[in-house]
C-alpha cells in the first residue's frame, strides 16, 4: 500500500467532482470485457472500477518518489500512451474512505490512490497513482520530512528548488506514479527510468535543468 500523508484540503468543487466520480464507476470501464487474469487480480486486490475526477486526469505527475528528474503529463496523456485497453480502479476500502471524507465539512487534509489497469494478452499491468490535488513543493517536502526528519530539507533541497521552478512555470506535479505491478508482482526498477525507456511520454518540465522541455 502507498504511504499516506497529509495533503491540502480539497476544494468544494473537487469534493463535488469526487462524489460524482464515485457515482459513475461505469465511465472508468474499458469497452472490452476484462480478461480472466485481470478479473482475478481485481478480486485479489479488492479493486473495483472508478471514474477519476477531471482534476486527477488533468494533473501533471512525477515518477520518482525521492529524486524526480521530470514532470510528466497530464495523467490522461499517460493513459493514451498505453497499448492495451485500460480501466481505472480503486480499492473498495479507499472508495469508502473517500465517500466518508467527501461528505464531511472541515475535514483534515487527505490524499488517495488510484490504479490504472492495462489489460494486455498474458500481461496485466497496474499503475498506481497517488493523487494530491492542490499540492505544492512545500507539501512535497513536508511529506518526506515525516520519514527523514531534519535531514529532508538538505537531502531534497535541489529537487525542492526545481519543483518550485516548475510551480512558477505553472507545471507543478499534483500526482505521482508510485508503483507499477505486472501480473501482480511489483516492479522494483526506478519508475522514471521505466517511463523514459518506454519513450512514449516525454517530460513537460526538466527538473534537473529547472526548465520547460518544450514538449
Amino acid at each position: 500500500m502507498p504511504r499516506r500523508a497529509a495533503m491540502p484540503l480539497m476544494t468544494p468543487l473537487l469534493t463535488v467532482c469526487v462524489l460524482c466520480a464515485l457515482a459513475l464507476p461505469a465511465l472508468a470501464e474499458s469497452k472490452q470485457a476484462p480478461s480472466k487474469q485481470a478479473r482475478e487480480l481485481r478480486a485479489a486486490g479488492d479493486l473495483v472500477p472508478y471514474a477519476p475526477p477531471q482534476a486527477v486526469l488533468k494533473a501533471l505527475f512525477s515518477a520518482d518518489e525521492d529524486a524526480p528528474r521530470g514532470v510528466y503529463g497530464p495523467v490522461s496523456a499517460y493513459v493514451k500512451t498505453r497499448a492495451c485497453p485500460t480501466t481505472w480502479l480503486i480499492e473498495k476500502g479507499e472508495r469508502t474512505r473517500i465517500e466518508e471524507l467527501a461528505a464531511r465539512k472541515g475535514i483534515p487534509p487527505y490524499e488517495f490512490s488510484l490504479t490504472l489497469e492495462e489489460d494486455c494478452p498474458g500481461k496485466v499491468t497496474h499503475a498506481v497513482f497517488v493523487t494530491s490535488p492542490g499540492s505544492t513543493p512545500e507539501a512535497w517536502l513536508k511529506w518526506r520530512s515525516q520519514f527523514h526528519g531534519r535531514k529532508a530539507a538538505r537531502h531534497y533541497g535541489a529537487a525542492l528548488e526545481n519543483l518550485k521552478k516548475a510551480e512558477a512555470a505553472g507545471l507543478a506535479p499534483t500526482a505521482e506514479l508510485r508503483f507499477l505491478a505486472v501480473n501482480g508482482e511489483l516492479l522494483m526498477q526506478n519508475l522514471e527510468d521505466v517511463l523514459r525507456a518506454e519513450g512514449r511520454l516525454a517530460p513537460v518540465f526538466d527538473l534537473e535543468k529547472g526548465a520547460r522541455t518544450g514538449k
